[in-house]
C-alpha cells in the first residue's frame, strides 16, 4: 500500500499529540485537555490508516462524488473541532480572569477591613470610583452632604489604578481609599465597593462619578424613596431633569445611543427607565447580594438588568447632569462604547 505524503504527515501529527497528551498527563495538567488531545490523536490516525472512515460524514456532506471530497470532509471537521476547542480555551481564559478579578476586588477590600463595625456602620456609603481623577475630585468630595435624608454619609473613593495621585487627593479630603493595583474598570471599581459596603454593614449605596458631572446636593431625590420604603433602586435621569450636552458630533451620536439604548432596556427587562446609561444612583444595600456582577465595564446595564430579575422595586428622579469639572473623559470612541454596551445588555439578559 502506497502512503500519501498527507496521510505520513497525519500519521507524524498523530504521534506528536499523543506524545504531548502523555507528557502533560504525567504533569498534572488539565484531564480535560489531555482528554481532548488524546482523542484528538486517535482520530487523526485512524483517518490516516484507515481514510474509508471518513466516507459516511462526507456523504452526509453531499461531498461524495467531488474528486477531493475525503480531503474537504476532514477540513470541514478539523475546522468544527477547531471552533470547539477554542470556546473551550476562552472559557478557560474567562474563569480564570474572573478568579483574578475576585481576588483583587477582596484583596483592596480588607484594606479597610479593620474598620468594620460590629452592629454596622449604618447610614450611606457612597462610592466614587476614579481613574486619575485627582483634578476633578476635590470639587467632588467637597459638595457631598454629611448626611442625606436623616442619614450620615460615609465616603469611599475606589482608586482605580490611577497614576496621578487620586489616591492621596482623596485621603486628603477625608475619604475612606481602596486601591486596585491595575486598572480594572470601572464596573469592578463599583463591584470592590459593593463588597466594602456589605463589610461595612450600611443601608444605601449611592455611586456617584468623580468628574464632577453629578450633583451630590441632588442625592436626596435618590436616597428618600428608599429611606422612605418606596424602592429599592433609584436611578437618576438626564432625560427628566437636564444635561448639557457634549459639542459636536459626538456629543450628539451618544445622546441619540442612550436613546436606543433605553428602548432595547426597556424591552428586555421590563422597566420604564428613561435614560439607562446614568451612573448616578442609589440602591438598597441588603438588596446587592441578589443581583450576579461580571462585567468590569458598562456597568449600568448589567445592574438595571440584575435588578430587574431579582424584583427590586426600581424608580427613577430627575437628575441634572454637569459637564465634566476637569480632565479628559475615560469613555472610547462612540462606535466602541456603543458595541461594548450592546454587548453587555444582550449577555446580562441571556444569563
Amino acid at each position: 500500500m502506497i502512503v500519501s505524503p498527507l496521510r505520513l504527515g497525519g500519521l507524524v501529527l498523530a504521534v506528536v499529540l499523543i506524545t504531548v497528551a502523555l507528557f502533560l498527563g504525567r504533569r498534572g495538567r488539565s484531564r480535560t485537555l489531555v482528554i481532548l488531545l488524546g482523542l484528538t490523536a486517535i482520530a487523526l490516525f485512524a483517518v490516516a490508516v484507515l481514510p474509508d472512515l471518513v466516507v459516511p460524514i462526507q456523504d452526509f456532506f453531499g461531498l461524495g462524488d467531488a474528486p477531493v471530497g475525503r480531503i474537504l470532509t476532514v477540513l470541514v471537521v478539523a475546522v468544527a473541532v477547531g471552533y470547539l476547542l477554542t470556546f473551550y480555551a476562552l472559557a478557560k481564559v474567562e474563569r480564570t480572569t474572573q478568579r483574578v478579578r475576585r481576588l483583587i476586588r477582596a484583596l483592596s477590600a480588607a484594606q479597610i477591613e479593620h474598620e468594620r463595625a460590629g452592629d454596622g456602620l449604618g447610614g450611606i456609603l457612597v462610592c466614587i470610583p476614579a481613574y486619575n481623577e485627582a483634578e476633578a475630585l476635590p470639587r467632588v468630595l467637597r459638595e457631598i452632604p454629611p448626611a442625606v435624608a436623616g442619614l450620615a454619609t460615609h465616603v469611599l473613593v475606589i482608586d482605580d489604578g490611577s497614576s496621578d495621585g487620586t489616591r492621596e487627593v482623596a485621603r486628603a479630603h477625608g475619604a475612606r481609599v481602596v486601591a486596585h493595583p491595575v486598572n480594572s474598570g470601572q464596573g469592578a471599581a463599583l463591584q470592590t465597593g459593593y463588597l466594602v459596603a456589605e463589610r461595612l454593614g450600611v443601608d444605601v449605596v449611592v455611586t456617584l462619578d468623580a468628574d464632577g458631572q453629578h450633583d451630590p446636593a441632588e442625592m436626596a431625590r435618590l436616597v428618600e424613596p428608599i429611606v422612605a420604603g418606596r424602592a429599592d433602586f433609584v436611578v437618576g435621569s438626564r432625560r427628566r431633569g437636564s444635561y448639557e450636552r457634549e459639542e459636536g458630533t459626538a456629543g450628539f451620536a451618544r445622546h441619540a445611543g442612550i436613546g436606543v439604548f433605553t428602548f432595547l432596556m426597556n424591552l428586555l427587562g421590563a422597566t420604564t427607565i428613561s435614560d439607562v446609561a446614568n451612573g448616578y444612583r442609589a440602591i438598597r444595600a441588603s438588596r446587592l447580594a441578589e443581583i450576579v456582577f461580571t462585567e468590569d465595564q458598562f456597568h449600568n446595564p448589567e445592574l438595571l438588568l440584575g435588578a430587574a430579575r431579582a424584583g427590586l422595586r426600581i424608580r427613577e428622579e430627575p437628575v441634572n447632569i454637569r459637564r465634566r469639572a476637569a480632565g479628559q473623559t475615560k469613555k472610547g470612541s462612540t462606535l466602541r462604547y456603543g458595541l461594548g454596551f450592546l454587548r453587555v445588555v444582550m449577555r446580562s439578559w441571556l444569563r
